[in-house]
């Protein structure tokens, strides 16, 4: 986990529907190995501290509400 607060859009626990622009207002699931049980749906401008920098992951059903895709990291 890294110790630095960060943006979804630019976090590779963040993943999107698979044709899906990164975007503020784009939404997706927070696929964090702690976080995933909550099937937190949030947006390219949410953020946190388990940020980790990287590309945000693809799967369908990722913007659901709720989300039902499964983490593809």
């Amino acid at each position: 986990m890294s110790t630095s607060w960060g943006l979804c859009k630019d976090c590779k626990w963040w993943q999107i529907e698979p044709k899906a622009s990164v975007k503020n207002s784009t939404m997706g699931l927070c696929i964090d190995d702690k976080m995933i049980k909550f099937k937190l749906r949030v947006s390219g401008n949410s953020g946190c501290n388990r940020f980790m920098e990287g590309k945000p992951a693809h799967a369908k059903g990722s913007s659901g509400q709720p989300p039902t895709a499964k983490p593809t990291r």
